[in-house]
């Protein structure tokens, strides 16, 4: 998607109402509708199911908007948790007000949403992969990958990371325990690749964590 695309898509849902949700607070649960498409303004927001084994984490850290793109699209059950890891502020867009930016130009409003949409799902669809089927450093470097795909900003040459990237919360992701997380998190500083201060990282070597995420044959 282009700059100038992305631009005129946020500037779209800026105009909107925003909602305050405190952090821990459940925005949705099983069986709620999607009546809105949510557009998260800031902070992080994980979705989740409930099972007798514990919580299911998906691995999308915008959930609110591509879930709410999904039921604009196909109205099927909601049957996710989705929870404020952060305090957030979301733009609430009804479907219908949606709908008529979406037919005031399908060409370039459908489109650029589609790309931003199919890109994300593709990158999920990659990393999900290798935290499957790969060892303690490819799930935990795939997951710093993804998010620096959903998140990561430019400034001064570096790829810089804001989500609250704890190693609690990254284990709590990836299916590790916090312990194997937090040493392959050092290896990965260690190797500089990555660098941290407090809840924000660094990505120094975008190539070599692209490396480090993938399964070998």
């Amino acid at each position: 998607m282009t700059k100038a695309n992305f631009i005129k898509i946020k500037k779209f849902f800026s105009q909107f109402p925003t909602k305050k949700f405190t952090k821990g607070q459940v925005i949705l649960k099983p069986g709620d509708k999607f009546e809105n498409i949510y557009f998260i303004k800031s902070g992080f927001v994980r979705a989740y199911t409930v099972t007798p084994k514990g919580n299911n984490i998906i691995n999308l850290f915008k959930p609110l908007f591509y879930f709410s793109i999904m039921h604009f699209t196909t109205q099927h059950r909601n049957d996710f948790f989705f929870e404020a890891l952060t305090p957030v502020e979301v733009n609430i867009i009804p479907f219908s007000e949606f709908q008529k930016f979406v037919d005031k130009d399908k060409n370039i409003n459908l489109s650029s949403i589609m790309e931003l949409f199919f890109s994300s799902l593709m990158n999920y669809f990659v990393n999900q992969g290798n935290i499957i089927c790969g060892c303690a450093q490819n799930k935990v470097a795939s997951i710093l990958l993804q998010l620096t795909h959903d998140h990561g900003d430019l400034k001064n040459g570096k790829l810089v990371i804001n989500f609250p990237a704890t190693h609690r919360i990254i284990a709590s992701i990836i299916g590790l325990t916090r312990e194997t997380t937090s040493v392959q998190m050092s290896k990965l500083q260690k190797m500089g690749v990555i660098s941290t201060k407090r809840t924000q990282f660094v990505v120094n070597d975008l190539e070599k964590l692209k490396k480090l995420a993938q399964v070998s044959e």
